[in-house]
């Protein structure tokens, strides 16, 4: 969900949202206002978590589901990146996150169609941000 009217409409709906939100609707302009504010820090905080999951073993990187929809993980046909390469991906990566967040961002202003995930497409990009990071520091300690 990108839109801070879904989000608000989830609260009622979705009993996950309904825990998160502990049976409180706050409405969709308090929503917005709470991600702008703060998006510096939640980008941290969803790094963080998603590699904490990991290293417990909650999350595995082949599939990730995301209000039981489930997503298959690319099987990159480039497991091999040379070092150059995989900082390019990562800038790649970094803007295609940025651009991400201004369409969230957007969403709350406008409306926008049904079947867009941005959550979604966030979270394969920093798990891959992440897995190029570890990589890149296996393959060239020194940098």
């Amino acid at each position: 969900m990108i839109s801070s009217r879904k989000l608000e409409r989830a609260t009622y709906d979705s009993v996950a949202f309904c825990f998160i939100a502990a049976r409180d609707h706050p409405d969709h302009d308090t929503i917005a206002t709470f991600r702008w504010r703060f998006l510096k820090e939640i980008e941290a905080l969803f790094v963080e978590v998603l590699k904490l999951a990991r290293e417990m073993g909650v999350l595995q990187m082949g599939t990730v589901a995301l209000d039981g929809t489930k997503i298959h993980a690319n099987a990159s046909r480039h497991s091999a990146l040379s070092y150059e390469h995989a900082g390019k991906i990562v800038e790649q990566l970094k803007a295609e996150v940025a651009d991400l967040l201004a369409k969230a961002e957007a969403a709350d202003q406008s409306e926008v169609p049904d079947g867009m995930s941005i959550p979604a497409e966030l979270e394969r990009r920093e798990t891959r941000l992440a897995k190029l990071a570890e990589a890149r520091a296996k393959a060239c300690p020194r940098a």
